[in-house]
């Protein structure tokens, strides 16, 4: 819950990394949402599996493993960052999370083809989760 209430900028982070991700996003919208407006405005799709997905035990134990996946997707204020960073880039921005001491997750891949989708081990999973609409 003090994460919700008093959340902590990823501002080191941001700019410990400016020079090796190719793009950025703060989450506060919901994953697959504010994801949607990363790819559309770099003019690329991504493909997002969901095993990757860093999930709290708090959030699991609560919620059970298909609710806390929604709510990862589609949840707001989580205020985090979301970042694509290209391979030749990720050992340095890896090491660069570590020494702002900041666990980062590799969440997929990003693809020539507009669109968001999402794998289970593999295999295409159709989801829909639009996000926090503020309207």
């Amino acid at each position: 819950m003090t994460r919700f209430r008093r959340p902590t900028a990823r501002v080191a982070l941001g700019q410990a990394v400016a020079t090796l991700a190719s793009a950025a996003i703060d989450v506060s919208d919901g994953l697959a949402a504010d994801l949607l407006k990363l790819l559309a405005a770099s003019g690329v799709g991504a493909t997002v599996e969901l095993e990757s997905l860093p999930l709290s035990a708090a959030l699991l134990g609560h919620a059970g493993r298909d609710e806390a996946l929604r709510l990862a997707l589609a949840g707001g204020d989580d205020y985090e960052l979301c970042m694509t960073v290209p391979d030749d880039a990720e050992a340095r921005f890896l090491q660069a999370a570590a020494d702002c001491g900041v666990a980062v997750t590799r969440i997929g891949t990003v693809a020539i083809e507009p669109g968001l989708r999402f794998t289970r081990a593999g295999t295409p999973v159709e989801l829909d989760f639009p996000g926090y609409d503020h309207f």
